[in-house]
């Protein structure tokens, strides 16, 4: 399922993405490949080959000082990652009083690359309990949910969309 060439998930991500996602002050992209979703952002990858400005594993650590970025990136990394759990505490590590992430995962959706998990809202709740998280699901269109199970409110996940704000 295609739409100009991107898949459903990202189109509806992105529209969230546009609506929500109001990067501020030092913006960090964790993880950002070719993609450039903010050009002022400092872009990290683990890749040398997509030309971020820092190579680095955000698991074994950025080299930034502690609370110095003000917007935090991470669309479509969690999954990818061994330690998502270490990812995290370098990203609220890095992320100033205040400061805003967001991110994105998918859930029912086909295997992309290498991944390890699939993240549930009980999950992303559980893994941001220290931060004032918003937890928007992204849902498969309706059509697909009333040929899948009959049930109008057993929605099919796509993924989720967080915005999470430091305390």
């Amino acid at each position: 399922m295609k739409r100009h060439g991107t898949s459903y998930w990202r189109f509806r991500r992105n529209k969230l993405l546009k609506k929500h996602v109001f990067p501020e002050g030092r913006v960090l992209d964790i993880g950002s490949g070719w993609r450039v979703f903010y050009e002022e952002a400092v872009r990290l990858d683990i890749d040398p080959a997509v030309s971020p400005n820092v190579l680095a594993d955000i698991q074994k650590g950025s080299g930034f000082k502690a609370e110095c970025f003000d917007t935090v990136l991470m669309f479509d990394i969690l999954e990818h990652l061994e330690h998502p759990h270490q990812a995290l505490k370098e990203v609220k590590r890095i992320l100033k009083s205040g400061g805003m992430l967001y991110l994105t995962v998918p859930f029912c959706y086909p295997r992309h690359g290498v991944e390890y998990y699939r993240f549930s809202d009980l999950a992303l709740k559980k893994m941001l309990q220290d931060l004032d998280s918003t937890i928007i699901p992204i849902s498969k269109s309706k059509l697909w949910n009333i040929v899948w199970n009959y049930h109008r409110e057993n929605t099919l996940v796509e993924g989720y969309f967080v915005m999470a704000r430091k305390i």
